[in-house]
């Protein structure tokens, strides 16, 4: 239901799932089971679940269906295919991956796309993770968790609200930390349920992230509070750190993030001197201009207190030797689109508004055909007015689905989606290997996104470079440990044994070995080897005020508001402001509001939010129609130079009373 991966038990009679609950004998999440966990069987028997495959016998977006055989299907994308690449060369076909229904899929589209040759694997991992993931590889080698084994005695959760979402190894630490008696930091602009339990609470200006880590870095070196041992034994580039922070004033700091100067800095401290401590990020970091080089901050602020590594801090995940699904040879002949974005390009990691727009402009060259898995570019792509527009000018739009969205009424053909535990599947995880197995048939035609893969290599004719089954796809990731996947499946989770002060014997897995605050490499890719944090977008007269979002606790993204239980909690999009703001503009509480942007409008219902400053618009993400948050963002702004990441956070906007 989510890429969070929590335990759970599930039991079966007659062939079909009867009962769900936590596993709590699963050390990440002991027995944690969200809302969404609990509507599963909602999903897995749901009327309207699409179990054939479709073809559109009508104009796009006539809603006009025929059921056609799985053999039908793949041969008519095959034709399609085949056409398109003859006249505009296989780099036409773009991936696309959205939601990870599967942890091994983008793999599996990679190695798909290399083996038809085309480079272009476009999903929303620029801005959602992707940036932190590399800012740690780039600054230590690789990525970093907080330790979820010896309790930390401070905890600092940044833009996440974990007690709600993403609570794979996140979840299980606060029971812990409270009885530890830690510190709880919580950067927020709004009062979530982990802010809520916080023992200090800053709230941001929306996008200001990079701001904030350099006031609080600014802070722990102005006041010598940093780890001096550390970093002179295992760092490179502090100086020249201390120089990028002595160029901003606290006052200038302050100013751009809306936090007092002494918050910002008692903050700082407390971070600084109560150790061991750890970091938990989510993903607004991930939606700015400045993405990158923000995640890269937050790396370094770990690093320059002595929390890296260390028990209670965040330590450096040992992961088992695995095969590679990527690893094949690439029959592609031009770049990827969106190449000048390196760090993102490196890991065939496409922005996805540069793939559309090649799709309207033809440049570099042209797009022609979107296969999509599991994500829907009509409510979660930025600027869904040229997205459709794109969309529209395409001779092939292939998705696989659980249901009609607003993607699929596009779509050319629709393609059944399994789900969980009606396939066998395999999730590497930090540290350690799950299995999701098979305990129920699928229905019909639906198979999962690999088997689907699996099917369309064979079509495509490359199946020599595939498998016939998810099992023997898993198989062969396991290979290297000496497992199958049957053996995993009947011994459960496989825990790799977890070390700490790795670097003090190995060094990090780093060019130098050491920690790289400044980054040779990144400079040779055209990077800033030291993070820098460009101006943002300003208000003016005419759009005062600062659009964010966040997560809705009983949807993932826009999934599951078809299921009934948490379609009841969640009914419908609200847009949260601070009383003052619905009185200044003579809104109506439960009334509706229209947000405008300078890319254009949308109307959501109002709920007052006393924990916001009154200049933000929380705005509700993920809903269709007139609610589409998409409507707002842009693929003209600046984007992130590593990453290609467009703006979701920080949008000046004006509100107004809906009129109808």
């Amino acid at each position: 239901m989510c890429g969070a991966s929590c335990g759970i038990i599930i039991t079966t009679e007659d062939g079909k799932i009867t009962n769900i609950r936590g596993d709590p004998e699963y050390p990440p999440t002991r027995g944690f089971i969200c809302a969404k966990g609990r509507a599963f069987t909602e999903l897995v028997y749901h009327p309207e679940r699409i179990t054939k495959p479709l073809i559109r016998v009508g104009d796009r977006g006539s809603g006009q269906w025929r059921e056609i055989t799985t053999e039908e299907a793949l041969e008519y994308i095959r034709d399609k295919i085949n056409a398109i690449t003859k006249t505009y060369g296989t780099e036409s076909v773009v991936l696309h991956r959205g939601a990870h229904r599967n942890d091994l899929v983008t793999d599996m589209l990679i190695r798909l796309g290399k083996a038809i040759g085309t480079p272009n694997i476009a999903n929303l991992d620029n801005v959602c993770s992707m940036a932190r993931v590399f800012a740690d590889v780039y600054t230590y080698g690789t990525k970093s968790f907080p330790d979820t084994v010896t309790p930390s005695k401070c905890i600092l959760v940044w833009g996440r609200n974990s007690l709600e979402t993403g609570s794979e190894s996140m979840i299980n630490i606060f029971p812990a930390a409270r009885q530890n008696k830690a510190e709880l930091l919580v950067i927020d602009p709004r009062k979530t349920s982990i802010a809520a339990q916080a023992t200090q609470w800053i709230k941001p200006k929306p996008s200001s992230d990079g701001y904030l880590a350099l006031a609080l870095i600014k802070t722990i070196i102005d006041e010598r509070l940093y780890d001096a041992d550390f970093i002179e034994n295992w760092t490179i580039g502090f100086d020249e750190l201390k120089e990028l922070v002595s160029e901003y004033s606290y006052e200038e700091l302050s100013e751009a993030t809306w936090i007092p100067v002494e918050d910002i800095k008692s903050f700082a401290r407390t971070y600084a001197t109560t150790k061991p401590a750890s970091i938990q990020t989510g993903n607004p970091i991930d939606q700015t201009p400045n993405a990158f080089h923000t995640a890269r901050l937050i790396s370094i602020l770990r690093a320059i207190t002595g929390n890296l590594d260390t028990p209670g801090g965040d330590y450096l995940i040992n992961n088992p030797p695995l095969n590679n699904l990527q690893d094949t040879q690439d029959k592609s002949t031009r770049p990827m689109i969106g190449k000048e974005y390196t760090i993102a390009s490196r890991a065939y990691l496409t922005p996805s508004q540069e793939t559309l727009k090649a799709a309207l402009t033809g440049e570099p060259y042209p797009v022609k055909a979107s296969i999509l898995m599991g994500t829907n570019p009509l409510l979660t792509y930025a600027d869904t007015e040229k997205t459709r527009e794109a969309m529209m000018k395409l001779d092939l739009i292939v998705a696989v689905e659980y249901f009609q969205t607003e993607t699929t009424e596009i779509a050319d053909i629709i393609l059944p989606a399994a789900a969980q535990h009606e396939y066998e599947d395999l999730s590497p995880r930090a540290g350690h290997i799950n299995t999701r197995p098979k305990l129920i048939e699928p229905p019909d035609d639906a198979r999962s996104d690999i088997q689907w893969i699996n099917l369309l290599a064979e079509t495509l004719g490359v199946g020599d470079r595939f498998w016939e089954t998810e099992e023997e796809v898993f198989d062969y990731v396991l290979e290297p440990i000496g497992w199958t996947y049957r053996k995993l499946v009947e011994n459960g989770t496989l825990w790799v044994p977890r070390s700490y002060n790795k670097h003090q014997s190995d060094g990090f897995k780093t060019p130098s070995g050491k920690v790289e605050i400044y980054s040779q490499r990144l400079a040779e890719q055209g990077i800033n080897p030291i993070p820098k944090i460009t101006p943002q977008t300003t208000n003016t007269i005419e759009y005062p005020l600062v659009l964010t979002t966040g997560k809705d606790y009983y949807s993932y993204h826009s999934s599951w508001r078809q299921l009934p239980s948490l379609r009841e909690r969640s009914p419908e999009p609200y847009v949260e402001l601070n009383p003052e703001t619905i009185k200044k503009y003579r809104l109506k509480e439960d009334g509706y509001a229209v947000i405008e942007a300078k890319e254009g409008c949308i109307t959501q219902r109002v709920k007052p939010n006393p924990s916001l400053d009154p200049r933000i618009v929380y705005a509700a993400f993920g809903w269709g129609k007139e609610a589409n948050l998409n409507y707002l963002t842009s693929w003209d702004t600046e984007l992130c130079p590593a990453m290609g990441a467009a703006t979701h956070r920080g949008i000046p906007c004006r509100i107004r009373l809906e009129s109808h």
